[in-house]
């Protein structure tokens, strides 16, 4: 019988492994936020999350209609380029279309 220690591990066929890079995570700006696993508090944060973009796209309307009155020749709104990830989601701000 053989003395000594094996020189190298077996391996399987084909299972050759690429060494892992040790790099760090990048740290994302912007919370964390964890699903909750109850039903009625998933509700409750779609409602929330409904009424804040209803809010704040009335107040967007009053300040531009405010703004469009006091100044002597029409306003024109112009939005941003609308994100592909945005469409089909409900209360997502939807971009208007002026008769002007």
């Amino acid at each position: 019988m053989a003395q000594g220690s094996k020189k190298f591990k077996a391996q399987r066929p084909g299972a050759s492994k690429k060494p892992h890079s040790n790099k760090p995570k990048i740290q994302r700006k912007g919370g964390r936020l964890i699903a909750p696993k109850k039903a009625h508090v998933v509700e409750q944060q779609k409602l929330k999350k409904g009424l804040e973009v209803a809010i704040r796209n009335k107040i967007e309307q009053e300040v531009t209609h405010k703004a469009s009155t006091s100044l002597h020749k029409p306003l024109s709104v112009v939005k941003g380029a609308e994100r592909p990830e945005h469409k089909g989601i409900p209360g997502a701000p939807r971009p208007e279309t002026s008769s002007k």
